[in-house]
């Protein structure tokens, strides 16, 4: 296919996290920027991407009965990139921060910046760990968090100055890089003299969003007097940053996506229903761009095993049920490895592996426990988990405590794999037969890992939102969950083991007709899913969008 589309506009991407290098992410932000960046090189884009890379990463978890460990070891930034020689002097905090720059050495199209410098003193452990957790020094945890969004906007922006890199295009992915767009407009008001009005809709020109948080909770502010007290205000006014990132003028809390919203020409959210949502969370803001959608993708290229690509184009039945057979002995291997246990690769394998959050209720096929006993009793289901989530979220914690003690309970029948990562999810994504996606309807932006997990041939089973409102074709590439929206929990987990019950366990039982549902699965993925398409789109909906005042 011609590429031409992706070289007419020279695009900066900032994301606060990646998977193209070490243990740079938290989850599917950093998967899908990493997915991004693979594509739009190897696709041969016109595309910088620039990205905090962390001392300590995001945190191992581990997970006991009573407690969860979390862990930052030091990682080793060499073992993906190189340093470039380039320092930056960063305005922040009332002083110069200096950020040392780093090139992937694979990926030629990405940039790392930290802090860990000796002449920073104590701000060199700015980026230590994702999301700054614990603070520094004086500097709280959300201190921190600031100060990483600051300099990963500004280190940006002097980032391509340096490079003699003239970006037409500013992507935020998130509200954490805002401060690229503010510090863009303070430079033309500070050395062009120019307007704040004419300044911001100039900056705005050449900005774009991608929202991805559909909740209001999860889209982060913090008290305009912080934001001005750390520099994130690069010499604008507290009334002029106020225009910016605050509700309204009575307002003292500056959101991150808000401001995004103000400053940039067009947004995007993830998803068809994402988009829906997204215009009910942000639809009093004055000033806020249209939001559109772009359907997010993985990069087949990286996350599809090649025995199930060959057997797929060669639409081979016996060999995409031979490749997939592999596949699901490697992932019974690793178990058996990690945890003793010996799963029987002729039952059915139902996967679950996210970040664990409420929403995505991880533990909601455990709601009716004498329901769930009953059907790994008659069908010998075996359910494998993985997950980790944040360091502060007690709550969290506590499901993964109870997932893991269920997993006690029926050590045959049940799984939980420790500290998930990468490296898990490639395992799971191709060696699951069924991949259960239930998150509270309509509260899931995307779940790409649905779409891994179809990338391979394995069969989605998700309630009716994110990725899966679109894309599934009920009984042909999988099922859905209950009604369009959420119920009580009981109601909900009722609809799942019916689904179960009443699909998935006949489907299962036909293997010529499960081969034809992988085969569509594949399909899907391959056509709607994959980051090529949606790099592309990005540039024929987003990049060039035009811009209307």
């Amino acid at each position: 296919m011609d590429n031409s589309l992706l070289r007419t506009k020279k695009v900066l991407s900032v994301c606060m996290e990646t998977t193209a290098g070490g243990r740079n992410y938290s989850g599917g932000l950093g998967a899908l920027y990493g997915d991004t960046t693979r594509t739009m090189y190897r696709l041969g884009a016109d595309f910088i991407a620039v990205t905090p890379i962390y001392k300590n990463g995001y945190v191992r978890q581990y997970v006991s009965p009573n407690s969860v460990v979390d862990e930052f070891p030091e990682q080793d930034h060499t073992a993906d990139y190189e340093d470039t020689g380039i320092r930056l002097s960063i305005p922040m905090v009332q002083r110069e921060i200096k950020v040392k720059v780093w090139r992937h050495k694979v990926l030629k199209n990405a940039y790392g910046i930290d802090s860990y410098l000796p002449e920073n003193g104590i701000f060199a452990d700015i980026t230590n760990n994702l999301y700054g957790e614990y603070g520094i020094g004086n500097y709280n945890g959300e201190d921190q968090r600031l100060m990483q969004e600051i300099l990963l906007g500004v280190a940006s922006v002097k980032l391509c100055e340096h490079l003699g890199y003239n970006f037409d295009i500013l992507h935020l992915n998130e509200g954490h890089g805002v401060f690229s767009s503010i510090y863009m407009i303070s430079q033309l008001v500070t050395n062009k003299h120019m307007d704040f009005y004419d300044a911001l809709k100039s900056v705005k020109r050449k900005t774009v969003f991608t929202t991805h948080t559909p909740i209001w909770a999860g889209n982060k502010s913090r008290h305009i007097d912080m934001v001005m007290a750390l520099g994130g205000n690069f010499g604008l006014s507290r009334e002029q940053m106020k225009k910016i990132g605050c509700f309204n003028d009575e307002d003292d809390q500056f959101g991150s996506t808000i401001a995004a919203l103000r400053v940039s020409k067009i947004a995007n959210a993830v998803a068809l229903r994402h988009q829906a949502t997204s215009h009910d969370l942000w639809k009093n803001v004055t000033g806020a761009c249209p939001i559109t959608y772009i359907d997010n993708g993985v990069d087949i290229e990286f996350w599809q095993d090649e025995k199930i690509r060959k057997a797929y184009k060669e639409f081979s039945y016996d060999g995409l049920m031979k490749a997939h057979y592999e596949n699901k002995l490697k992932l019974i291997e690793e178990i058996k490895k990690r945890n003793n246990i010996q799963l029987n690769p002729d039952n059915i394998i139902v996967g679950f592996a996210r970040r664990v959050i409420a929403y995505k209720r991880v533990d909601l096929i455990f709601t009716d426990i004498e329901r769930f006993e009953r059907l790994i009793s008659k069908y010998n289901i075996q359910f494998v988990f993985s997950g980790k989530t944040h360091p502060k979220d007690n709550g969290s914690k506590m499901i993964l405590m109870r997932l893991l003690s269920i997993s006690e309970r029926y050590p045959n029948n049940v799984v939980f794999l420790q500290d998930y990562d990468v490296t898990v999810a490639g395992l799971m994504t191709k060696g699951c037969d069924v991949w259960l996606g239930n998150p509270e309807i309509p509260l899931e932006a995307c779940s790409t890992s649905g779409m891994k997990a179809a990338a391979n041939g394995v069969i989605n089973l998700s309630t009716s939102d994110g990725w899966w409102y679109r894309s599934c074709r009920y009984g042909v590439n999988g099922w859905t969950i209950g009604e369009s929206r959420s119920q009580d929990a009981y109601s909900d987990a009722n609809h799942l083991y019916n689904a179960i019950e009443q699909r998935v366990m006949p489907a299962y039982a036909d293997k010529k007709a499960w081969a034809h549902m992988m085969l569509a699965s594949i399909y899907t993925a391959n056509e709607e899913c994959s980051t090529d398409r949606m790099c592309r789109d990005y540039y024929a909906y987003i990049y060039n969008a035009p811009y209307f005042e």
